[in-house]
């Protein structure tokens, strides 16, 4: 199974003509709907399009997406959204997540009230989006497309499939900040150097940190047919033992 971008946006227009309508009044022939494909006319920016009646309860459904990043505010004005607008890229990268997040904000900004990367399962703000979606910081970037999991075993990335790489995994042994740390920057390094690695292989966060081990593993959190599934797998990062020689020379 190949790996999808997926975005959804709650919004307050009623039917696609008045999506069009409004879009047409704010950016003028700069993006138009051509059947299921939304695209700008004056770069190379693409991606399928499809507009969903109302789903009811969907700040429910949204609770285990990254919830805690959304106010209750907000949540109040999901509860009245009257569509649903989800992108979808069959195409996947960091240059892929950065276009969709382009063409994702213009819904935002025209009504979206919120937003959620289902290939990913994490929520943001409005204004979250608006912010980082066009920056040149890879880990502003990364930050949107990809959440963090304190599972019952492990801790694990998920999202990392939107940019063609396997997710992260550590043992809940570990300290959560710890945790935290090194997957955010063994994702990051892999997000800017492409490193070729292989099972055995060490990582170390900085000098200060434990260093892990490397064994590849098949994604066994998510479903095949979930959009939240990375055919790319998981790195699982065991902690190495130190292992101290107390022989003494004669």
């Amino acid at each position: 199974m190949t790996s999808k971008i997926v975005i959804s946006i709650p919004i307050n227009l009623s039917n696609r003509q008045e999506i069009a309508a409004v879009l047409a009044s704010k950016y003028g022939a700069e993006y138009v709907f051509m059947g299921r494909i939304f695209q700008s006319t004056i770069a190379d920016q693409s991606c399928e399009i499809d507009i969903g009646i109302a789903v009811p309860n969907l700040v429910t459904v949204w609770d285990n997406a990254g919830q805690a990043k959304i106010s209750l505010a907000t949540r109040q004005q999901i509860d009245g959204h009257r569509q649903v607008i989800y992108l979808t890229s069959n195409a996947t990268g960091y240059d892929a997540c950065r276009e969709i997040a382009q063409l994702a904000q213009v819904f935002l900004q025209i009504g979206g009230i919120a937003i959620k990367v289902e290939s990913a399962g994490i929520a943001h703000e409005k204004q979250q989006w608006l912010e980082h979606y066009n920056s040149a910081d890879v880990f502003a970037i990364y930050s949107l497309f990809v959440m963090l999991i304190e599972g019952e075993e492990t801790y694990y990335s998920c999202g990392m499939s939107n940019f063609s790489k396997a997710d992260v995994t550590l043992d809940v042994i570990e300290d959560l900040g710890l945790a935290i740390y090194v997957m955010n920057v063994f994702n990051y390094y892999r997000l800017t150097e492409s490193p070729i690695l292989q099972d055995g292989h060490t990582f170390q966060p900085d000098i200060e940190c434990p260093t892990y081990q490397m064994k590849w593993k098949a994604d066994g959190e998510s479903e095949p047919d979930s959009p939240l599934y990375n055919p790319h797998g998981r790195w699982h990062l065991s902690r190495k033992s130190i292992v101290i020689d107390y022989s003494v020379d004669d």
